[in-house]
């Protein structure tokens, strides 16, 4: 052998042998990772060195993990969801390292959305992210989401129209960011683009209402199962939502479901049953005979007894349905390492405490993860839901066919109890009007079907110690169809005196939303700390609204289809939106995690704007910086900064210019609608600064986070009077600007924390102010900003929130126009605290609003009637003569302040040695009592100073009129676990 022949033949040896050398100076690391509390096994846990991209391993089942080091000490990480990481240094001659991880009770370290497909937990984010868990939303029986976060989000003001069922409310973000755009903030769902489009049922056009939003259309998010939850995540600065483009500047609401997790097959069920009740009431006027006489005449004389006069309290007889309410959840969920499961279903029911009124939901869900190859894996996600909706007949009218407002003119001692015969008394005196038979034989109903579908393929395309690279793609449909039937009866007192007599409804409007994404994520990291996450991407979304409505009057007896009238009104309307955006984001990590930076931009055209050509862009720059121990040994204080501009999509058909369709002479002919478009419309702009200051304190046990924005809105979707050549009376145009500043604190303790005892608080606390600063057109009043006697006003250097009307000038006797009240209340607090002693656990939630106004027309209605509690008092008189005779409504006007207890819940699991009597292999199981909106203490005078008549609207016009009673609901429950 030559000695070339030989020296390639030790060199081949040598490269053969570089993997066993390398696999010679590793070593293994084994142990399990646990709960501090109990001991129990984590599974799923993440266990990887320190610094490192890949090479993190998970758990099994039982807890146990092997993981390859290097042969020297090494820094293990150990994560999993729900607790608090740990790094351990494991010197050279250990070979085994057992963890137990702490309960991450303030979820800190909870990943957070940052992009279209990165996440960051939240002690490394750079702007203020609320974060809920699903045990938080679904812990008290509630008709939807959003009254499950009441007092539990700083910054965050819901509110709700009425009590009736299944929603119709308010979820506003930050304040307002439009005066007569779109209002709601953007749901995404598992990744999926979900729509909440509140489509009106028509029953303000049957019973005469001053507005079509007075039907307190339902909210559809009020289609989620709480219980199917597993977070949610609300994005409130521009910083934080610009990467969703114009869409998001009423924030973004990110909702993930719960997916199945690496273990045994587990199967849970909850059985809930519970009732309501009216919180409260009005109380009217106690006549005297002789009062009646004066009022009414002698026509009062037939309700006397022995020469009095009854008293009957007419909100209890129309609000005393106390009958079952009832939900059953059942989930089974489980997997391997290849592939995990969630399957749900529920079948809930919340009885009305009106007669003919509830809310009803089905739903099915079937979340799955799969692992196709090393480097592909797939998640999808599936739910089916059925809703059923009585909504009854309350809220506005002016034809008494809503039971509040004919209750403001009905005296007491008429009664509105069926008669022996089943029958139903028309009173001799007021309206022609009878609550109860409007309850028991008017429908007013909402069905709706929705299906909700998306997935999601990751592929690692790449993947070293320093660097790696990922490939997502998702894309998915949500699609609802809402059927709304209404029918008022020819025989029905209010309806039985009109020329046509009998009114029915049918609607049908379908919502298709698709949504699609491709995006790269590539993250770089040095050993001295330093890590570059850079993602990029393309979006597409497709919306789509169609309703149609047919409504007939003049009914035939005992027929409540639309084609058993002979005067029918149609209409339909479309709505089509589509929108592709582009966009690239880096966020920077240094100093050992110390220090983030991200920035991002977005390029986004929508066929909404007038040049469906023109690309916008909205940027984002934000960072933050940890400092560890500062307050002290195991504390860590972060300061954030951050800068972003969101948009706010112009509404469809802004920019057209519409043909009507008017009857000459008995046929259809074609007129140019007096309401001209813009071709030059393009999105509202926000622009917001948001500053912040967060931290721990003793190793976790307590937080904080105080945050203070503002943000200035521009290009503001309005409309104005062009000049008479034009031929329109009004044209929508870009124009004007108006600011919001506001802070927010969110603070947490656990005074307690003790392996048989813990006790952790929880405190929010918002408030915000708005200013008017320009504005290209004269003062005026938006849609929906009130009756006449206080509304809303825009106008420059004033609140966008006050009420303007008349009132008394300087001299106390003169009449003038002036600002009377304010809707934005002086702050908002939340206070939350959960007890655990042993087996028992103890939660409550306080929400309290100070300040505020709120036009309480109700009270006006029954001033009007003749029907007031305090009749002939001496505030009674001064509301007569302030009203009546000067026409200052200022008394209407009152505080909107209220404490309520929102939830309330008391549970316990039980003893093993109970549930292993039970047999059937169930392994827990507990019972809990629960309670929601159980106390309210408020000056206000009317039901609820937490109303609003007019629907949702972004300038929050609080007016009340005679809406559907706030009740209290009491459940219980009891849950087992197989």
């Amino acid at each position: 052998m030559s000695t070339r022949l030989f020296s390639r033949a030790l060199l081949l040896a040598g490269l053969l042998a570089l993997p066993s050398l390398a696999v010679a100076q590793e070593r293994q690391v084994t142990g399990v990772v646990t709960k501090s509390a109990g001991g129990a096994p984590i599974a799923d846990a993440l266990v990887n060195i320190s610094g490192a991209l890949r090479g993190h391993i998970k758990t099994t089942a039982e807890g146990r993990y092997t993981i390859s080091v290097p042969n020297a000490a090494v820094s293990l990480t150990f994560r999993a969801i729900g607790f608090q990481r740990k790094e351990i240094v494991v010197p050279v001659s250990q070979g085994t390292v057992n963890v137990a991880l702490d309960a991450d009770i303030f979820k800190l370290e909870e990943v957070v959305v940052t992009g279209q497909a990165t996440e960051v937990s939240r002690r490394n984010a750079t702007t203020s992210v609320s974060y809920v868990s699903g045990d938080e939303v679904s812990k008290v029986a509630s008709p939807n989401i959003d009254n499950a976060l009441y007092g539990k989000i700083a910054g965050v003001n819901i509110q709700s129209n009425s009590g009736a069922p299944g929603g119709g409310g308010q979820f506003q973000i930050r304040g307002p960011t439009t005066i007569l755009g779109a209002i709601d903030p953007l749901y995404i769902v598992d990744g999926v683009a979900y729509s909440n489009a509140r489509i009106l049922g028509g029953r303000a056009f049957i019973d005469d209402g001053a507005y079509s939003t007075e039907d307190d259309a339902v909210n559809r998010v009020s289609d989620i199962n709480p219980a199917d939850i597993a977070s949610i995540e609300i994005l409130k600065g521009a910083a934080a939502s610009s990467i969703y483009g114009s869409k998001a500047s009423n924030g973004v609401v990110i909702i993930n479901t719960i997916r199945g997790q690496n273990g045994k097959t587990r199967v849970n069920v909850s059985q809930r049953l519970g009732t309501s009740r009216m919180l409260k009431g009005y109380e009217s006027r106690k006549f005297t005979l002789a009062e009646a006489e004066a009022t009414f005449g002698s026509a009062v004389d037939q309700y006397a007894v022995n020469g009095q006069l009854p008293y009957h309290n007419l909100y209890d007889q129309v609000y005393s349905d106390h009958g079952l309410s009832y939900e059953t959840v059942a989930d089974v969920s489980g997997g391997n390492d290849n592939t995990k499961f969630f399957l749900s279903g529920t079948w809930k029911h919340d009885e009305g405490i009106e007669t003919g009124t509830g809310f009803g939901r089905q739903g099915v869900r079937l979340n799955l993860d799969q692992r196709l190859s090393p480097k592909v894996d797939v998640k999808v996600s599936t739910v089916f839901n059925r809703s059923l909706v009585q909504r009854g007949w309350d809220n506005n009218c002016n034809n008494y066919g809503c039971a509040g407002y004919a209750m403001a003119y009905i005296p007491g001692f008429v009664n509105l109890e069926p008669n022996a015969d089943g029958s139903f008394p028309l009173g001799a005196v007021g309206p022609l009007a009878n609550p109860l038979q409007t309850s028991a034989l008017a429908k007013n109903a909402t069905e709706t079907y929705r299906f909700t579908g998306g997935a999601t393929l990751n592929y690692q395309a790449y993947s070293s110690d320093r660097s790696s690279l990922r490939l997502i793609a998702a894309g998915g449909a949500d699609y609802f169809n809402q059927n709304d039937n209404l029918y008022a009866p020819p025989d029905l007192f209010w309806e039985a005196h009109r020329t046509l007599p009998g009114v029915a409804s049918n609607q049908d409007g379908t919502s298709r939303q698709v949504n699609w994404n491709l995006n790269g994520v590539h993250t770089y990291r040095t050993t001295n700390g330093f890590q570059a996450t850079t993602s990029f991407g393309a979006q597409y979304e497709d919306r789509q609204l169609h309703t149609t409505r047919i409504t007939t009057s003049n009914l035939i007896p005992g027929q409540s289809h639309v084609d058993a009238g002979t005067n029918d009104f149609p209409n339909e309307n479309f709505l089509h939106e589509r929108t592709v955006a582009f966009y690239g984001q880096e966020e920077l990590l240094l100093f050992n995690d110390r220090l983030t930076l991200a920035g991002g931009l977005r390029a986004e055209r929508s066929s909404v704007n007038g040049n469906t050509e023109t690309y916008y862009f909205f940027p984002k720059v934000s960072g933050a910086y940890r400092f560890p121990n500062v307050l002290g040994q195991g504390s860590e204080v972060k300061l954030r900064l951050a800068y972003g501009q969101t948009g706010n999509q112009p509404l469809f058909g802004q920019k057209f210019t519409v043909l009507n369709t008017p009857k000459f002479g008995g046929q259809n002919g074609f007129t140019v609608s007096p309401d001209g478009g813009s071709p030059v419309i393009r999105p509202e702009t926000k622009t917001e600064y948001e500053g912040g200051l967060e931290g721990t304190l003793w190793h976790g046990r307590a937080t904080f986070d105080l945050t203070g924005y503002s943000y200035k809105m521009t290009n503001l979707l309005l409309q104005r009077v062009p000049a008479p050549s034009s031929g329109f009376n009004s044209q929508a145009f870009n124009g004007g600007s108006f600011r919001v500043q506001g802070i927010e604190v969110a603070l947490g303790v656990t005074p307690i924390q003790k392996r048989d005892l813990s006790w952790v608080s929880n405190l929010t606390f918002t408030t915000l102010r708005t200013k008017m600063l320009t504005l290209e057109v004269p003062p005026f009043e938006p849609p929906l900003s009130g009756y006449g006697l206080g509304d809303t006003y825009i106008e420059v250097g004033q609140p966008l929130t006050r009420l303007y009307g008349t009132m008394y000038g300087p001299d106390g006797t003169s009449v003038i126009q002036g600002t009377i009240g304010n809707t934005n209340p002086d702050f908002r607090l939340g206070f939350v605290n959960n007890v655990n002693v042993k087996a028992v656990n103890f939660s409550m939630v306080w929400d309290w609003q100070q300040g505020g106004s709120v036009e309480n027309l109700t009270r006006f209605l029954y001033d009007d009637g003749k029907n007031s509690a305090d009749y002939g008092s001496a505030a009674w008189q001064k509301r007569i003569k302030n009203a009546f005779q000067n026409g200052v409504f200022t008394d209407f006007i009152e505080k909107a302040t209220f404490l309520k207890l929102r939830e309330l819940s008391i549970g316990v699991s039980l003893p093993k040695k109970w549930v292993s009597a039970l047999g059937w292999g169930v392994d827990n199981a507990r019972v809990t009592l629960t309670g929601r909106n159980l106390l309210m203490f408020a000056p206000y005078s009317g039901l609820d100073p937490e109303v609003s008549a007019v629907g949702a609207a972004s300038i929050r016009s609080n007016i009340d009129i005679t809406p559907y009673p706030p009740s209290r609901s009491f459940y219980f429950n009891i849950s087992v676990g197989f």
